[in-house]
């Protein structure tokens, strides 16, 4: 696929499969890298992680990505 310094990207990550896929490889995702490969691409608009969080759990081990995720650029 060919990309133009001036196409305008949108980033949408299904977080659970992702998330998912990824430990069962036994994967590290560096978001970080996957954001500046896109905006090496085309102009990067948005970012998005989809993924549930339940809110009246005390932990959950997906809330410190998402909680880096928001920090960092992504929208969820």
């Amino acid at each position: 696929m060919t990309f133009y310094p001036t196409d305008k990207l949108a980033l949408f990550i299904d977080g659970a499969n992702l998330y998912s896929a990824a430990k069962g490889l036994g994967l590290d995702i560096d978001y970080r890298k996957l954001l500046e490969e896109f905006r090496k691409r085309g102009v990067l608009i948005r970012a998005y992680y989809y993924t549930a969080l339940v809110e009246d759990q005390d932990y959950s081990p997906i809330r410190p990505l998402v909680d880096w995720l928001d920090y960092n650029a992504f929208a969820w």
